[in-house]
């Protein structure tokens, strides 16, 4: 059985026994895997950038994401309808905790792993554009002092959560009232952050431990960089349009000691964060990555590759397009000293690749006001390393997902394993072949983004003649793109293994 949370049994869907299903097989895990589903979150080594919408060339909000596991969980795209749920229906966490379902929840489109729902798993946007930016484990992070006063509540919710949230929001301010009350309820199984966003606006959320949590707006003209630390600052818990906190939060941490009052204003990542950059050999697992998104985005900044604190939103010093996140996400640091694929080690130094080889999904979010979700709404999507697949936009509207990227069995040719293969065998001689195949994403891209307005329009005015209609057409657009994509691949595949380099795929040392 799929891991997840999992619906009551005895209680029915309206909407019938098919989307009751569908539902429950989305959400069921097993009780023994929650400390699996810990284990797996601290190996994790996720990375996120999140764009306002008066930063961006276009005025969408986009919202970039690499999920790091191992590398080999297979990972899916699925989309499910908006259900009606009867009265005292449950949701049962793999922690054990039941908490009431909603009366309604809405639609939803979500790339996640097949296993289920671990910390930062899974990214996803609702029928109200409301997205989920994917996540960071922070666990690893958390000071000493947070962990005794803090605890994680071993009963309490896991990176599930969000997912309950986003399916009764409607705007990314909802979604985030929506997880902070029910992390005070009942606490949380392991700490982390997010992103959450609606076409007007981006929040930033993270759990400090079982009960405190703080969450922040990204102003429109700003973009925010996120790996794996504390990176929330000076709050003014005061500032309810930009900032929202657990109760009584600087009594906590003031009581507690997290905090002195004496010592200035309160900064959020003092109090709960910053045990990286005190583990020798991790000082720049976590700082690195930011720096580089930044220096990359704010160049004029001149920001120090070794600092100690970056600052939290900059300004980009040009207008942020799709392309340029596509470029982040496939970035090891080339063309500085810490380049880690010409160096064949990429954790010399405690370096973290943003590109890493245990990426398993890769997206770029575009969120549009103005639109319908099925059109505004895009999820630029890319199953396997960042490096070896193309970012293909699966609109909202879609009816359904091309059938090998919805399905995991590598016999059957899942996408997933397809891009996997190719990636492996670009490790083995990595220089030459990502030129190549890189170039050849790059020109699908580059296709689909020059096309992308004619074809928006063409699925508007379809759908004012039939309703319906623009989902027929995008849902073949995607499908005709998918199907193009993975040909590429294969052949891709056939060429490298008939024509191997004095390098194996194994010999990078990148697994």
């Amino acid at each position: 059985m799929p891991h997840g949370l999992s619906y009551a049994k005895h209680h029915k869907n309206k909407l019938g026994i098919a989307c009751v299903f569908a539902v429950v097989l989305l959400f069921v895990i097993l009780p023994h895997e929650v400390a699996a589903s810990a284990t797996q979150s601290e190996r994790s080594g996720c990375f996120m950038i999140l764009v306002g919408k008066d930063a961006t060339a276009d005025g969408s909000v986009l919202l970039a994401h690499n999920n790091d596991l191992t590398g080999d969980e297979v990972s899916l795209i699925e989309k499910h309808p908006r259900a009606v749920h009867e009265e005292g229906a449950t949701i049962t966490f793999p922690s054990g905790l039941v908490i009431p379902q909603a009366r309604e929840t809405y639609e939803w489109l979500v790339m996640r792993i097949a296993d289920g729902y671990a910390e930062g798993d899974a990214v996803a946007i609702n029928e109200y554009q409301v997205a989920i930016a994917g996540g960071v484990a922070l666990e690893r992070d958390r000071n000493n002092r947070a962990r005794q006063v803090d605890p994680l509540i071993k009963e309490g919710l896991t990176g599930g959560v969000r997912y309950v949230a986003l399916q009764r929001a409607k705007t990314a301010r909802e979604c985030v009232e929506i997880v902070g009350e029910l992390y005070s309820t009942y606490g949380v199984t392991y700490p982390s952050g997010f992103g959450v966003a609606d076409p007007n606006e981006i929040w930033y959320v993270e759990s400090g431990g079982g009960r405190t949590w703080a969450a922040v707006r990204i102003p429109d003209d700003r973009y925010w960089v996120q790996a794996n630390g504390y990176r929330i600052g000076t709050l003014d818990v005061a500032d309810s349009a930009n900032v929202m906190v657990s109760k009584d939060l600087l009594e906590f941490c003031r009581t507690h000691r997290l905090w002195n009052p004496d010592d200035g204003a309160f900064c959020w990542r003092d109090a709960f964060g910053g045990r990286y950059i005190r583990t020798p050999g991790k000082e720049f697992y976590n700082r690195r990555r930011v720096w580089r998104g930044m220096d990359i985005l704010s160049p004029s900044l001149g920001l120090d590759p070794a600092a100690i604190v970056y600052p939290g939103t900059a300004v980009p010093d040009a207008p942020v397009t799709l392309e340029q996140l596509f470029d982040i996400l496939r970035d090891h640091y080339g063309g500085t000293r810490f380049d880690g694929y010409s160096a064949h080690d990429e954790t010399s130094a405690g370096e973290r690749l943003i590109a890493s080889p245990t990426c398993v999904h890769t997206n770029v979010i575009q969120l549009r006001a103005g639109m319908s979700a099925d059109v505004g709404a895009v999820l630029w999507a890319g199953l396997g390393r960042p490096f070896g697949t193309a970012y293909l936009p699966f609109y909202f509207g879609i009816d359904t997902i091309p059938a090998q990227y919805s399905i995991t069995d590598a016999a059957e040719g899942a996408a997933f394993h397809i891009f996997k293969r190719l990636s492996d065998l670009m490790l083995g001689d990595y220089p030459r072949r990502s030129t190549k195949v890189i170039g050849i994403w790059e020109g699908v891209e580059k296709r689909c983004l020059e096309h992308q307005a004619q074809l928006e329009s063409e699925a508007r005015e379809l759908d004012k003649k039939t309703p319906g209609s623009a989902g027929r057409r995008l849902t073949n657009y995607v499908s005709v793109l998918a199907t193009e994509v993975l040909s590429e691949a294969n052949h891709l595949i056939d060429e490298m293994s008939q024509n191997p380099t004095s390098h194996d795929a194994g010999s990078s040392g990148h697994h």
